[in-house]
Formats: C-alpha cells, sequence, structure tokens
C-alpha cells in the first residue's frame, strides 16, 4: 500500500472511490473538491486502486480529520500519514465526525476522549414540508457584518463570513434587523451540507430558522441531488423542528474528541 499527498494524478480515483458512498463520505468529498484549497489531504492506494481518503480541513478553530477507508489497517495508516502530513493532530486534542464503523477504526490508534452522537438528516424534494410563513430574503457579501453580530448573540461557534462563498445563505428580518440565518456549509455537485443555522435568542420560537432552511433547502436542489445537515442527538428541539420540515436521519455519526497515540 502507498500513501500519498492528493495529486491532480489521483484525484479522479479518489473522487470515484468516496462517490460509491456520498452521504457519509461528504465531508471527505468536500474536502478534495471545493474546499481542496484548504485541505491537506492523503490517498492511500492498493494494486492500482484507491483503498482509502483521509483529510484536515484548515479553516477550523480546532484540529481535525476525517477518512474513509477499506479496512483497519488502512484507516490507521492513512490517519498517521496524514498526521505526519499535519503535524498539528499530534500531540493535542483534535476532533472527528465519524460514521461509527470509521469512529471504532480510530480508536485503534488514538485514546478517545469523548464522543457525542450527531444524526445526519437529509431531505428529499419530495419529503419537504416547507415553512414559507415568514419573508426570507437571500444574504450576500454586504450582510457579512450582520450575519457575523447574529452568529455572536446566537452562539454560533464555527461561523465565518468565508461561508457566503461556499453556497447559498438566507436570513429573515425583523424590527430592522437580522434576526435568523441559514447558509451552507459545502456545496459540491454530489451534495449538499447545510449548516449555520441560527437564530436570535430575542426571536426564537416562531419558526423563522426553518423558514429560512426552507428556502436554503430549495435553492440548495439547484445545485446538487443531495441535501443534509448534522444536528446533535441532545439537541431535541432542532431534531423536532427538522422533522417537521420533512429532514430524516439517514445515520448516526460519532463527533469524537481524541489524542492520536504512537
Amino acid at each position: 500500500m502507498q500513501i500519498t499527498p492528493l495529486s491532480q494524478h489521483s484525484q479522479a480515483a479518489a473522487l470515484a472511490y468516496l462517490r460509491l458512498w456520498p452521504y457519509r463520505n461528504a465531508l471527505p468529498l468536500s474536502n478534495i473538491t471545493q474546499l481542496r484549497a484548504h485541505c491537506t489531504v492523503a490517498v492511500a492506494e492498493s494494486g492500482g486502486r484507491v483503498v482509502g481518503v483521509a483529510s484536515s480541513y484548515h479553516d477550523l478553530p480546532i484540529a481535525n480529520l476525517t477518512f474513509a477507508a477499506d479496512d483497519r489497517a488502512t484507516a490507521v495508516a492513512l490517519v498517521h500519514a496524514l498526521a505526519d502530513m499535519r503535524p498539528e493532530l499530534r500531540g493535542a486534542e483534535a476532533y472527528a465526525l465519524l460514521p461509527e464503523d470509521r469512529y471504532t477504526q480510530l480508536a485503534h490508534c488514538a485514546t478517545i476522549l469523548g464522543a457525542e452522537p450527531e444524526y445526519q438528516m437529509a431531505v428529499e424534494p419530495e419529503t419537504l414540508r416547507p415553512r414559507t410563513d415568514h419573508p426570507v430574503r437571500r444574504l450576500g457579501p454586504q450582510d457579512a457584518p450582520a450575519l457575523d453580530g447574529l452568529a455572536a448573540d446566537a452562539g454560533l461557534s464555527v461561523w465565518h463570513a468565508g461561508a457566503l462563498a461556499l453556497g447559498p445563505a438566507f436570513g429573515c428580518e425583523m424590527d430592522g434587523r437580522l434576526v435568523a440565518m441559514a447558509a451552507t456549509h459545502f456545496a459540491t455537485p454530489d451534495i449538499v451540507e447545510i449548516g449555520h443555522v441560527a437564530t436570535h435568542p430575542a426571536y426564537r420560537g416562531r419558526g423563522l430558522a426553518s423558514a429560512c432552511t426552507t428556502a436554503l433547502v430549495r435553492a440548495a436542489f439547484g445545485l446538487a441531488p443531495r441535501v443534509f445537515l448534522m444536528v446533535l442527538e441532545h439537541n431535541r428541539p432542532a431534531l423536532a423542528a427538522y422533522r417537521a420540515l420533512g429532514f430524516h436521519a439517514v445515520e448516526t455519526f460519532q463527533l469524537t474528541r481524541f489524542t492520536l497515540r504512537g
């Protein structure tokens, strides 16, 4: 087995490998396509075919990785090779968002400090139950200051105005201010992840974020055939709101804190 940085030569084969499971591989897919310039990516090949892909996204405030691999041995080798390429992954707490089987693979080369179930929830054009009782408008770069303020008020820890360049964003305004938002984590030809959904604390419980999410879902289906978002298991109000919109759980992931061993 050979593990090398992603190259022009290996990108097409890595993309074909990840596209076999577009939902569970959504994060690695984004990291070798739309977010490629912001990622370190390692590709494992054996017998002339790709057997695994691992990546780390640079623009988060915490060290992180994600991967897909044929088996445990490949996963362990990939994770260590990625850490050699990105030393921030060694000697410090890092995060990974992984399906259950990959969480188990990670445990063979890392000390797990904590894990929290997070549901990957998808919606289809046929299952969407739109919320349209509030006026919503598409947001652009001119709205960045208002988005920054709303994200701070709502406690969004990973919001960054650069998300406006990654896909559509929509917002609701009341009393002359932006009070709810929904934006795009990434948008690839295969799949779109909705994120940065928030409402100002003083305006919650009115369905404003659901209206923003409805508009974003409709726009996202113009970009890709699959649309999803992630919701932590303990966030019962959000789970109920997304189910009311027609989202359903596709798979359970583990949001994992860990330190690498070896």
